[in-house]
């Protein structure tokens, strides 16, 4: 049967690094979480974490490949990240089903590193004698102990469907996120060659009297909605929402998904402003991929110089991140694209005239992951473009410098 099979194969986890030989002889500590997220009886999105944390006082490199596949029928790998982002180098399979990757990094002290891998699986269960299987067998592959394991499966629960849990095993813990019922396993510590295994049955029951009620309510709201259509006027709804950096606070940190989420939904422009530009992969990827596409891409932001009066002459002084940033907008993108203005202090993100966000947050590391930032995201047209209007005047203002090589020579040849 297929839930017999062993979900995860993990080969050949060995260090490039001369100065380790394993993850353990490094002082690193490694975890592995699992999360069964379903989306059907059958069906769910998995999400495995490795987390890699430096528990010394001192900075550890670290170099890394590794292989991972999953065994599900029919599934397949359609994320693959690190957090924070912009060390992980990774190649899929032709199946889909299994990935390489590499990460080479220096862990400061008591920094946490993740690597994630999602993967759609529509036959995670299997279904008999009128209840569904569950079952997961974690296996630590590696030559170290796992420091911290735990397996996770939530049911999504509606007013038109409800899941009851009819088994679990030993040692499992029942949970509650919002909508969602599940279970947890929790090990401490995996040994090498060790194996954990987890199972659960459950049943799936409808409720029939909210489904026809649901059906009325959808006839009625079709009925208002045709007496009171708006004929293309303002919406009475807008979204808008709060978005914040929490250092610290894992999961509450959502500027970068929210400044992705929008750029990735662009079908027509995105205009950016932001002093500060170093999460440069993370950045050039995204925006390279709208170029790439037609959609027209602006940004304004800071010279890679600061301007410093000594005296009676100005100095300036190079901010190198900066400039390596600077250089790879004039490799990556159209001419044109990016102009530089030394009073700008604005952070901007205008889509299509339809989506704003506004926050504190510079488009850097700092600024997404370290520290305390806040802004306000909305879908409105009125307001998306007043900031239009505003992008406009910086823009074309006489202190808004097209960038260029030969700018960035000439200035180099100021210093």
């Amino acid at each position: 049967m297929r839930w017999l099979v062993p979900l995860l194969l993990i080969q050949a986890l060995l260090p490039l690094s001369q100065a380790a030989e394993t993850v353990q002889d490094s002082g690193i500590i490694m975890g592995i979480e699992v999360e069964y997220d379903f989306k059907s009886p059958e069906h769910s999105i998995v999400t495995i974490t490795y987390r890699f944390t430096n528990p010394e006082k001192e900075p550890i490199p670290l170099d890394y490949a590794s292989s991972f596949t999953f065994f599900r029928e029919g599934s397949r790998i359609i994320q693959v990240s690190d957090v924070p982002k912009g060390s992980i180098q990774y190649t899929l399979s032709e199946d889909q089903r299994g990935v390489a990757f590499f990460f080479a990094r220096t862990f400061a002290p008591g920094e946490e590193y993740q690597v994630r891998i999602v993967v759609d699986s529509p036959s995670t269960t299997e279904r008999g004698n009128g209840v569904w299987k569950f079952k997961d067998i974690e296996g630590n592959f590696f030559e170290w102990p796992i420091n911290g394991i735990r397996v996770t499966f939530l049911l999504p629960e509606s007013i038109f469907r409800s899941y009851r849990i009819v088994r679990l095993d030993p040692g499992a813990q029942l949970i509650y996120e919002g909508q969602r019922k599940g279970a947890v396993w929790e090990k401490r510590v995996l040994n090498p060659g060790e194996s954990y295994l987890t199972t659960a049955d459950f049943t799936v029951e409808w409720n029939t009297h909210a489904i026809v009620l649901s059906l009325l309510f959808i006839a009625l709201a079709g009925a208002l909605a045709y007496f009171f259509h708006s004929g293309g006027r303002r919406r009475i709804v807008i979204r808008r929402g709060f978005v914040k950096t929490l250092p610290g606070h894992r999961g509450e940190s959502d500027i970068i998904s929210k400044v992705e989420e929008f750029i990735r939904s662009a079908e027509r422009e995105v205009a950016i402003t932001s002093p500060w530009i170093f999460y440069v992969d993370w950045f050039t990827s995204n925006i390279k991929q709208l170029t790439d596409r037609g959609v027209r891409v602006r940004i304004i932001t800071w010279p890679w110089y600061e301007r410093r009066k000594v005296r009676d002459r100005w100095e300036y002084i190079e901010n190198r991140r900066q400039s390596f940033a600077l250089e790879r907008f004039l490799d990556m993108f159209p001419p044109g694209t990016v102009k530089l203005n030394e009073n700008l202090h604005s952070k901007l993100v205008i889509v299509d005239e339809k989506k704003v966000i506004a926050s504190s947050a510079n488009l850097t590391q700092t600024g997404f992951w370290e520290n305390y930032e806040a802004g306000i995201w909305i879908e409105d047209e009125e307001v998306a473009r007043q900031a239009m209007e505003y992008f406009e005047k910086v823009w074309n203002s006489e202190s808004s410098v097209t960038l260029t090589r030969d700018f960035m020579k000439d200035r180099e040849g100021r210093r």
